[in-house]
């Protein structure tokens, strides 16, 4: 007994301080470049997050222009201007898009001033004086200003414009007529006062400062309130983290006194991302993370032995640890690893325990492997039974459903709902002339502006072919036609913009609400129908509401 007391008090210790020991000089030596990785990985982080914080704030603002650039006072305007030789004509058309300018620009956060220039690119309308707008239009490449693309964005670089005493972006967007035309430009003026916002917003969740640059190394935007305009990150400090493999680097940093940061450029617009951390906040984490680690080694050393001097005291021990395992599976734990350091049968015992329980572990994995596959196809499943493969949207037969239960839902409660019935006009001639995937794209398009165009509480579903339909809830006939024709005219103006085929796409849609004769969802569905079939008996490309018993132009 005295024996295995010793062997297992020797191996007690040995088995712990050897690695332990091992262990704290090497992470003694490599802890602080370990913490410096993870904070360059942190950065990065933060780098992609901005990223994606720009990329948003750009598209939404992109689209708001684009929307502008194809109102019809700018294209009306435009036409006027560059048709009539009457400068009382010109002077009112000017004075119109002038007017309407300053009308959408209120409304509009980040738009801070419009222009519209003709096609000898001078300004012939704006909401105030844009200083910068004549110069980024004149250096702009004609086919860049014709076909915008996300790879040649029509963006200018920021810079601080001293009229609006806040950092600008100008985007200019070419008004286009109804036959695909170019009649002028429109340009913008962005506020970067609302994306300096949403930076001090990220910063709340990081430890880290976001700071953005121009190609200069300049600052123009920062989470830190007190970096002003006037700083500007050293040329060689610059230059060194815009190397493809710099990687972070610790430096004279913008914000803190001795920082690590990272450079990342962001390609749509011309701008730098600049991330940087408190280099003494680093070392203060690395060096309680050592005081840690030591604290804890002292800690395990002095269980292992007490452990051991008390397994020690009984040649019972090796049972109790087969008693205990075996306890812990009965209980359903499968974690369990006996540790063989004798030769005898106890050691053979809890040798053939282990590969018990290794094999019971195998199993066990295989089993909640093949049940989380059951529930993923399951799951899957479902989905495609409520679903549409090619647009996404809900199915006829989860149409149904969804009325069915609107139907009790307004009879239990009497509040108003509508449905929707909308189809593409000639898509089979359309879808002919100019192929299934063409057809596809259309059909999948469409489906974008519904699911755009309805709240979360409202659905969208595909009845068949080029057919939808949309259940707007808590919806009267008002609020509807409102939808409908706003879905009319989204659609037709991005299917223009399709750069591999432009077409003209126009929707013919019936509204019916529900009644309390309804007693079937195809009640409801027949009079969306003969609405529908009024539309397009009318000429198509219009909104009729079935109402007593007749169809009526929304109009």
């Amino acid at each position: 007994m005295k024996s295995i007391k010793s062997k297992i008090v020797l191996f007690a210790l040995i088995a712990t301080l050897l690695p332990s020991a091992g262990l704290g000089l090497l992470t003694f030596w490599q802890n602080e470049a370990l913490v410096n990785d993870g904070a360059t990985r942190e950065l990065h982080a933060l780098t992609n997050n901005v990223s994606q914080l720009l990329e948003t704030w750009l598209n939404e603002n992109i689209l708001a222009v684009r929307a502008l650039a194809a109102a019809n006072p700018v294209i009306e305007g435009l036409a006027i201007s560059g048709q009539t030789k009457n400068s009382s004509d010109t002077e009112q058309a000017q004075s119109v898009m002038a007017s309407y300018l300053l009308s959408v620009i209120g409304k509009l956060d980040n738009i801070v001033a419009l222009a519209v220039f003709d096609l000898d690119r001078q300004m012939i309308a704006s909401s105030v004086t844009m200083p910068k707008a004549d110069a980024a239009l004149q250096d702009w490449p004609q086919t860049a200003l014709m076909s915008p693309t996300d790879a040649n964005l029509p963006v200018s670089p920021a810079d601080w414009e001293v009229y609006y005493a806040k950092s600008t972006f100008n985007i200019i967007f070419p008004v286009l007529s109804d036959d695909n035309t170019l009649k002028g430009y429109l340009a913008a003026a962005l506020d970067s006062n609302a994306l300096a916002r949403q930076l001090r917003e990220t910063r709340k969740f990081s430890l880290g400062e976001i700071i953005l640059l121009d190609k200069t190394g300049h600052v123009f935007l920062s989470s830190a309130m007190q970096l002003d305009q006037t700083a500007a990150l050293d040329p060689e400090i610059f230059s060194a983290l815009r190397k493809p493999a710099a990687g972070s680097l610790v430096y004279d940093g913008l914000v803190y006194p001795l920082a690590i940061g990272l450079v990342s450029a962001y390609e749509k617009l011309p701008i730098f991302i600049l991330v940087e951390r408190d280099y003494a906040g680093v070392q203060i984490a690395w060096t309680k993370l050592r005081n840690r680690f030591l604290t804890l080694v002292v800690i395990l050393i002095a269980m292992v032995t007490a452990f051991a001097l008390y397994m020690g005291h009984a040649i019972v021990a090796p049972l109790e640890k087969l008693i205990a395992a075996a306890r812990s599976i009965v209980d359903g734990k499968l974690d369990v690893h006996l540790q063989v350091h004798q030769r005898d049968e106890l050691g053979q015992l809890a040798a053939m325990f282990n590969q018990m329980t290794d094999a019971l572990r195998h199993k066990h994995a295989v089993i909640m492997a093949v049940n989380e596959d059951i529930r993923e196809k399951n799951q899957l499943l479902q989905k495609l039974s409520v679903t549409d493969g090619l647009t996404g949207l809900y199915n006829r037969s989860k149409l149904d459903a969804i009325l069915v239960d609107q139907l009790a839902r307004f009879k239990r409660n009497n509040r108003p709902f509508c449905l929707l019935m909308i189809d593409i006009d000639y898509f089979k001639h359309i879808n002919d002339e100019l192929g299934h995937i063409m057809g596809d794209k259309i059909l999948i398009t469409v489906s974008t502006v519904l699911l755009k165009s309805i709240r979360a509480i409202d659905y969208a579903a595909r009845y068949g072919g080029d057919e939808f339909m949309i259940v707007l809830t808590e919806t009267d006939i008002g609020a509807a036609i409102k939808t409908a024709e706003r879905i009319r005219m989204q659609t037709s103006a991005l299917c223009r913009e399709f750069e591999e085929s432009p077409v003209k796409i126009t929707l013919s849609v019936g509204i019916a609400q529900g009644q309390h004769s309804d007693m079937i969802p195809n009640d409801l569905i027949a009079r969306a129908d003969a609405a529908l079939y009024e539309a397009k008996k009318a000429g198509r490309d219009q909104v009729q509401i079935y109402c007593d018993g007749s169809a009526l132009s929304s109009s």
